[in-house]
């Protein structure tokens, strides 16, 4: 069994193919992070849980989901995450979070997709990101011959940078820049609520038709990447800037 989440369709795009390359299914964690829903997971193969990269580690609210589900059947659990940079030393807190659960740990394996996070950086062009999305499919072959396998990811070296970011960095990241105070509806907004219903946390209620954020985002960047006019700023950093959605970037 395959379970994801996905903000922008990065993840969503890996693990819906890593499904077909396995023959098995792919589960969107999102209905249950929303519904305040613990998982309960039956497979008799391997679980593989595909994530994005959130300042060099598993995005926090999904540890806490995942700390919270319970898994049967199978006892092996490999991990994919994708990111722009690097997963820094993800990959030891990853481990430490599946002991607890009683899983064997087979291992983390990062593939890079597309930057999304508009909230401070730039998009890379239509090209350059069609290219990554390309290299991101061998690796997904990859990926499939090791669990078909059954041996565990290769083990990557971390270096003490890798260490810092995914320990003093991360900490910094969401105590001072993972606030949802600069996001902002402009004129462009025709108060369809989607923002809302995208929202994995709840975060955003609409007032009179208009979006509200309430103090518990998580910077995932689904309401201003799927915001249907792109009426959704955060700040004057997004200002004028294409939105991402993988599913975008491909039909192009």
């Amino acid at each position: 069994m395959i379970l994801y989440f996905s903000g922008t369709e990065n993840s969503k795009y890996l693990a819906e193919k890593l499904g077909e390359l396995l023959d098995d299914d792919a589960l969107d964690l999102f209905t249950y992070i929303k519904a305040g829903k613990e998982g309960n997971f039956n497979s008799t193969k391997p679980f593989v849980l595909v994530a994005p990269t959130y300042s060099w580690r598993l995005p926090r609210f999904l540890e806490d989901f995942l700390l919270k589900c319970k898994f049967s059947g199978s006892a092996d659990i490999y991990v994919l995450m994708n990111y722009g940079d690097s997963f820094g030393n993800a990959e030891s807190y990853l481990k430490k979070d599946f002991e607890k659960l009683g899983l064997n740990f087979n291992g983390l394996y990062g593939i890079k997709m597309p930057e999304n996070y508009l909230l401070l950086f730039n998009l890379d062009s239509d090209q350059t990101n069609k290219k990554i999305v390309e290299e991101a499919n061998l690796e997904l072959e990859k990926v499939t011959s090791i669990i078909k396998s059954g041996e565990n990811f290769p083990k990557t070296k971390v270096s003490l940078a890798g260490r810092l970011q995914s320990s003093l960095v991360n900490s910094l990241f969401y105590k001072f820049i993972v606030k949802d105070k600069k996001f902002y509806a402009s004129g462009k907004c025709i108060e369809c609520g989607l923002c809302s219903k995208v929202c994995v946390l709840n975060n955003i209620s609409c007032e009179n038709g208009r979006p509200k954020w309430l103090g518990s985002c998580t910077h995932c960047c689904a309401c201003i990447s799927k915001c249907p006019t792109g009426a959704i700023e955060y700040g004057e950093k997004t200002i004028g800037k294409d939105r991402y959605l993988l599913s975008k970037l491909l039909k192009n």
